[in-house]
């Protein structure tokens, strides 16, 4: 059984993904930048920003995609009717 998710909570969490993302992915260059060199845990928190900020992306445009093919389908049943 799925658990139940608040809607708002649902259409956050792509933006979310991708926000966290992405001030991960800039924090930790900037930090490098700033220091000088890079450590192998910046590179690796800089590559899970970037992964994050993908997937919220690739979330958001499944989720339109779906929208799109599900009220064609209605759309459709309706006009069969």
């Amino acid at each position: 059984m799925k658990r139940w998710i608040p809607d708002p909570l649902y259409g956050a969490k792509p933006w979310l993904f991708m926000l966290v993302g992405a001030g991960l992915g800039i924090g930790m260059m900037v930090w490098s930048w700033w220091d000088g060199s890079w450590t192998p845990w910046r590179s690796l928190l800089c590559f899970a920003g970037a992964g994050s900020a993908i997937s919220g992306g690739a979330i958001l445009q499944l989720r339109q995609n779906y929208r799109i093919r599900s009220k064609f389908s209605r759309d459709k049943d309706k006009r069969n009717d």
